[in-house]
């Protein structure tokens, strides 16, 4: 009788988690749509619309003063509690206090909704992971139910924002858990799928961003093989920025506040040339797909996304680095397109940058099957398309992994 009520205690446990999760993804793509329309002061449309349509003054005092007022907010967190870090918490069964971790996820949504160069998706894992804990705390799971659980809210969070039900079970298996034990891949489908059919109402489950008509030609698959040096490169890049810029960062001085608004008044003046750098990405994404926008523009995008990204981690904000890594790959990949273009060539614009950002996130997570259902997912491009995701996103890797053990074992014997 007591195994068959923990069963239940469980299976009640894992339905909770689902539901919490995808409200926190609803919950976050709310919030971040609402203080962009008060940045911007648009009322429809995409972020991309409201910074073309806002005046320049706006433009650059918008995200300055709400990166400030986040700044400010975690100066104030930061002061007064210590925030952990999610996957460490959960992968050594440590307790934490939710309400930091809450606090933290509300100032991510405040600076990504401002402008932040930064990902939106590691406020909703923030979230139900911050939610299923308050939950658990008065139930009598053990450590590794509650470690596959929160594990598992935390991938469910990133499917819930996105819609995107495969990658957010990669992400908490691959990713948070690191295990694909027969219980946890039960728990993480369940959780995942959950979060999305909740989130529903919103994304009325459709994916972020709408395929295009573009024709699929044997040239594609030339590219994904192209892509796999080119991915690990910019892929390596942007890793190597990010982690410099982290470990740097300001955290419990006073400069935090004036250094994210000064961040954010650097984002709103590149805005005035280029509006589809603020936020996370999601502009450049879009750009791509509808196959606009000029050789010399996209290449300065492809520079300036993971020098503001770094720039803002720099001065003590903290974000998701999922759709920054992928659009900074999108900008590469369709750079080449347009190279290719310029030279009298064919090449589609938005499969091309859909296979480079598969590529360079593949890189960056060190999950290149999880960067490729992820960036599938987002788009639902034709299945021909999906392989070339996973052929540019496992080449990288490989190619990475190659050139990582031959520089290990150059190293041995320059030390004896």
């Amino acid at each position: 009788m007591k195994r068959c009520q923990g069963h239940l205690t469980f299976a009640a446990a894992i339905l909770v988690a689902g539901v919490l999760s995808g409200i926190a993804g609803v919950a976050t793509t709310v919030l971040v749509r609402a203080i962009e329309h008060v940045t911007y002061g648009y009322s429809t449309g995409p972020l991309l619309v409201g910074v073309i349509y806002t005046p320049i003054e706006r433009r650059i005092t918008g995200p300055a003063i709400g990166c400030a007022l986040a700044g400010l907010g975690w100066w104030v967190l930061r002061r007064r509690a210590s925030v952990p870090r999610l996957t460490d918490s959960i992968r050594r069964d440590q307790p934490f206090d939710h309400k930091p971790m809450a606090a933290d996820a509300l100032l991510q949504v405040l600076a990504v909704g401002s402008g932040a160069s930064l990902g939106r998706e590691q406020a909703p894992r923030l979230f139900a992971a911050s939610f299923t804990e308050r939950v658990l705390k008065r139930s009598s799971l053990s450590l590794l139910q509650r470690r596959i659980l929160l594990g598992s809210a935390a991938g469910a969070g990133l499917a819930a924002v996105y819609n995107v039900p495969a990658a957010g079970i990669l992400f908490a298996l691959g990713i948070v858990l690191n295990s694909w034990r027969p219980l946890a891949v039960l728990v993480a489908v369940a959780t995942s799928s959950i979060a999305t059919v909740t989130a529903w109402p919103l994304s009325h489950g459709q994916p972020s961003f709408a395929w295009p008509d573009t024709q699929y030609t044997w040239k594609v698959l030339l590219f994904a093989i192209a892509a796999m040096p080119i991915g690990m490169l910019v892929g390596t890049g942007f890793s190597r920025l990010v982690e410099r810029a982290k470990r740097y960062a300001l955290t419990t001085s006073w400069l935090v506040i004036p250094a994210v608004g000064a961040a954010g008044l650097v984002t709103g003046i590149c805005s005035i040339w280029m509006p589809q750098l603020p936020g996370n990405g999601k502009s450049i994404i879009l750009e791509t797909l509808s196959g606009g926008d000029k050789l010399i523009p996209v290449a300065l995008v492809m520079l300036l996304k993971p020098v503001l990204t770094a720039l803002f981690l720099r001065t003590g904000a903290v974000g998701g680095m999922l759709t920054p890594a992928l659009s900074t790959g999108v900008a590469a990949g369709a750079f080449v397109a347009l190279v290719i273009n310029q030279l009298g060539g064919h090449a589609s614009i938005p499969t091309f940058g859909l296979i480079g950002g598969a590529a360079v996130l593949g890189i960056t997570q060190q999950a290149p099957v999880f960067a490729a259902v992820f960036t599938a997912e987002l788009t639902h491009p034709p299945p021909a398309v999906w392989l070339m995701l996973l052929l540019a996103a496992v080449g990288a890797h490989g190619i990475r992994a190659v050139s990582t053990r031959r520089r290990a074992a150059a190293k041995v014997p320059a030390e004896r």
